[in-house]
């Protein structure tokens, strides 16, 4: 049985070296993992006018000499860079004739069904798919679209604005393919149709942005098992947010050091975002801080609250909240809120 490994939105450029190193990576992988075909489902390129600056790289380093075929479509990001006379190597295999062109596998249990990217979907290009010729094996739909699912915005990456080729469930459930693999949002996902079929975005193989944070992932299409998600040692991001209390700095200076040791690797860039309000002397606790978060970037948005926290009216809402029944959650919020009034307060002189 053939199986596939599935990428998408490399958005390659000469400016980010670690984009093209995921490219390698993952297709180093799925030499190493016996795969026998490799798709992209489009956004290769971050802009046309890349596929100038890197397309010599990609042949002679990348898709050439390979024991699999790359199957590669155009998205929304790069269509143009397919025009002319363009060729990426002898293992990959570029599908741009409209409406869509066909991959089979050598031993025929396999087919990929190409759609070269379009803004929109027309009743055309779904008659054709839907009268396309009949296959005995899995069928594969390999497109650049928008799925109509409930992704948050940080989901999507950059392309959460406008909707390019929208589809929905209902419509590529009536196409009737076995797998749908797509490109275009920026975080992995797997979704299953009632009719038993899967579609999956990979997400980035490389961060491209900060909201693209933890490992990236490709998709592996094994038939007898499905879809399931390989995490790769590729460039990504790594963000934390901290809330300090009084009281608890070393407390939390310790969660903070155990999710740098957890997280941060070399092929992470990391971040960590504290606020909130400390007993401790502000420049003691960003010293110890920093060196708890190293080598992440920290952004220390702590205030000290010393000379409040002994002051009568602070006392009595202590004693005050020990007497409620409000679980830890509520009760920190309300601390968190109370102490910036009371800061806010002290600095206007009013107590």
């Amino acid at each position: 049985m053939t199986r596939l490994l599935h990428t998408a939105d490399v958005h390659l450029t000469p400016d980010d070296p670690e984009r093209m190193e995921a490219l390698r990576s993952l297709l180093n992988h799925a030499e190493r993992d016996g795969i026998d075909v490799v798709t992209i489902g489009g956004d290769l390129f971050d802009q046309p006018e890349n596929v100038e600056q890197l397309r010599t790289d990609l042949r002679n380093d990348l898709f050439s000499n390979r024991p699999f075929q790359i199957i590669l479509i155009p998205g929304n990001h790069d269509i143009e860079a397919y025009r002319g006379d363009v060729f990426f190597g002898d293992s990959c295999t570029v599908i741009t004739e409209e409406p869509f062109e066909h991959w089979t596998a050598s031993d025929g249990s396999l087919r990929i069904t190409g759609l070269p990217y379009r803004e929109h979907p027309d009743d055309d290009l779904l008659l054709s798919l839907q009268d396309r010729e009949p296959f005995g094996g899995t069928e594969v739909l390999l497109l650049h679209c928008s799925l109509d699912a409930p992704f948050d915005d940080y989901e999507t990456g950059d392309e959460g604005a406008h909707r390019y080729f929208p589809v929905t469930e209902d419509l590529l459930t009536e196409l009737e393919f076995d797998y749908y693999l797509a490109g275009h949002y920026h975080s992995p996902h797997q979704v299953s149709f009632s009719n038993g079929a899967e579609f999956t975005y990979p997400g980035t193989p490389a961060s491209t942005s900060t909201s693209e944070t933890g490992q990236r992932r490709v998709s592996v299409l094994d038939p007898d098992n499905g879809i399931n998600f390989k995490t790769l040692d590729t460039f990504h991001y790594v963000s934390r947010e901290f809330t300090a209390t009084p009281g608890t700095e070393q407390e939390l200076l310790g969660e903070v050091r155990a999710w740098a040791q957890q997280h941060i690797t070399d092929s992470s860039k990391a971040s960590v975002h504290v606020s909130g309000f400390v007993e401790m002397d502000e420049e003691a606790f960003y010293g110890e801080l920093t060196t708890a978060a190293s080598p992440a970037e920290v952004t220390d948005e702590t205030r000290s609250v010393e000379h409040i926290l002994s002051h009568p009216l602070y006392r009595s809402f202590e004693k005050e909240l020990e007497e409620t029944d409000w679980d830890d959650d509520t009760s920190a919020k309300v601390t968190q809120r109370t102490l910036e009034v009371f800061s806010q307060l002290t600095a206007q002189g009013e107590i």
